[in-house]
């Protein structure tokens, strides 16, 4: 098990809803470095995973910590599958976050845009973008909060390629400067260029936590097997 800089550890959490558990005693030691992709069929608990290290779902028990004074769950932000854009412009639906705007977070909001290709729509009505430019604005707006945690659930799922390659190649640079990401996929060869180390959950529970280098590779189990060749499981 890949267990490089330990820096969150999870401890026995669960989580249900009327009794049903869609995450079940989950342990784990997660590197506080790079891009963490977390893969898994429809319904094996990858969007309440995010939620819970996100602290916007409480486990039902167990505790989630980190080994680090400055790597703390309150200071992380989440970018949703479906972006949530206000009605305002494009500036300030990325400063909205910010309760008391300095000029330097002016400067940083308009450096993000450069960098997600939203350059010169600083007045436009968001509401205007096209799918994929909402989707860089939502991250944009998360950024701009210099989140210590980045959480992603499937943020490309439904737009178009070159929003996919402005997003990745943000990620890329953000792990690089120290951003810990988990990175939420049905796209196995977006996992495959993304991953430092990969989760894989079934029926609420973590299969394999491994480097990504390995897990594509190898999987050690039969499950993981079959979800990275395509097969359906029977029910």
């Amino acid at each position: 098990m890949f267990k490089k800089n330990p820096n969150i550890n999870i401890n026995n959490i669960s989580y249900s809803i009327n009794g049903k558990f869609l995450l079940n005693r989950t342990s784990l030691d997660i590197s506080g470095n790079g891009i963490t992709v977390v893969l898994g069929a429809n319904g094996a608990g990858k969007t309440i995973f995010l939620k819970l290290l996100s602290g916007l779902i409480n486990s039902d028990n167990g505790k989630i910590k980190t080994h680090s004074n400055d790597f703390s769950f309150g200071n992380s932000a989440m970018v949703f599958q479906e972006p949530i854009i206000l009605r305002r412009s494009v500036l300030s639906n990325i400063l909205f976050v910010i309760e008391k705007i300095q000029p330097h977070q002016k400067i940083m909001a308009s450096e993000l845009m450069d960098t997600l290709g939203l350059s010169g729509k600083d007045n436009q009505n968001a509401q205007t973008l096209s799918a994929g430019e909402k989707q860089r604005l939502s991250l944009a707006r998360a950024l701009i909060t210099q989140p210590k945690i980045l959480l992603l659930d499937e943020p490309t799922a439904n737009i178009e390629p070159t929003s996919t390659i402005y997003i990745e190649n943000v990620l890329r640079r953000k792990s690089s400067s120290g951003t810990k990401i988990f990175f939420v996929t049905h796209d196995i060869n977006q996992a495959k260029r993304l991953a430092n180390d990969i989760i894989y959950l079934e029926n609420g529970q973590v299969m394999e936590y491994t480097k990504g280098s390995i897990f594509f590779k190898k999987p050690t189990t039969l499950s993981a097997q079959k979800y990275l060749s395509g097969i359906i499981s029977d029910i």
